[in-house]
């Protein structure tokens, strides 16, 4: 299973951009589709019994990226 450890390097590199993203530019029309890519990501993670540590989701709270940073 060599390839599956490819692929889960290439979705991990994803999903860190996903969160970098949703958290840096929160409230935006970007931070709400990188809500819906992580929140998506936490489901089918759930459904097939992945940690989300696996992911790089463990302790993040998506809804966080819809949230307006404070000026």
């Amino acid at each position: 299973m060599a390839g599956s450890d490819r692929y889960a390097s290439v979705l991990v590199a994803v999903l860190e951009m996903v969160k970098q993203r949703g958290l840096e530019d929160a409230g935006s029309d970007v931070a709400e589709f990188c809500n819906q890519l992580s929140e998506q990501a936490i489901a089918q993670a759930k459904a097939w019994d992945i940690p989300l540590e696996d992911l790089g989701l463990d302790g993040i709270d998506p809804v966080d990226m819809l949230r307006r940073k404070a000026a």
